[in-house]
């Protein structure tokens, strides 16, 4: 199986599906692609880096869109991007942004893969912190075994850490209560939650 998870920024995709591609790293092939380098969010160099670690503990491909950060435009060269890297990887699954967002890189990195994923069968919406609206969350993965592995990937990107502007709160809390939440929800100790845009069941891998 191959998967491709899509990000505006360094730690989206971890938070979003992180313990979901830990759960295939061993039997899928799995690319990341992410939209900026994080440069809002602190230097260029330590959260492409922490990206790059990330990806390396999913043995992942990595790939970056060039573009800065709260800058990420809705418009046909960000589609025939995302094209480009889907012709490449072919991937059976794609996890994204869900268009509703309070972050604008978010909302249009979504709304950029709705139309560059028109002809993948298998398309998931993920959520985060900013997420503003995900009440069609009805597919979930069951993560109980491994949760640990979504916090060390959450873990690459410590620069992070307590970038969640609510005192005392770190991103590991935030995810994990996330889990906590979205495995109560699927009778599980810890799943992640998706919203399908598109989700073939005849051709469905993740068991």
């Amino acid at each position: 199986m191959k998967i491709l998870a899509i990000g505006a920024h360094p730690d989206d995709i971890e938070f979003g599906c992180g313990g979901t591609l830990a759960k295939f790293a061993a039997s899928s092939q799995i690319s990341l692609l992410v939209m900026t380098r994080g440069d809002r969010g602190g230097k260029v160099s330590t959260r492409w880096g922490e990206q790059k670690r990330s990806a390396s503990l999913l043995g992942a491909k990595l790939f970056c869109g060039g573009f800065y950060d709260t800058e990420v435009p809705l418009s046909r060269k960000v589609i025939v991007l995302v094209e480009k890297v889907i012709k490449r990887e072919k991937p059976d699954f794609i996890f994204v942004h869900h268009p509703s967002d309070t972050h604008q890189d978010h909302r249009n990195t979504a709304q950029v893969a709705i139309t560059a994923t028109r002809y993948v069968k298998n398309v998931l919406f993920y959520e985060v912190p900013t997420t503003s609206e995900f009440s069609a969350a009805n597919v979930f993965v069951d993560i109980s075994d491994f949760i640990k592995e979504k916090l060390r990937l959450l873990d690459a990107h410590k620069s992070q850490a307590y970038a969640t502007r609510i005192a005392s709160l770190s991103i590991f809390d935030a995810a994990k209560a996330t889990a906590t939440f979205r495995g109560y929800q699927n009778r599980a100790r810890y799943a992640e939650a998706f919203a399908p845009l598109r989700l073939a069941i005849d051709g469905f891998l993740i068991k």
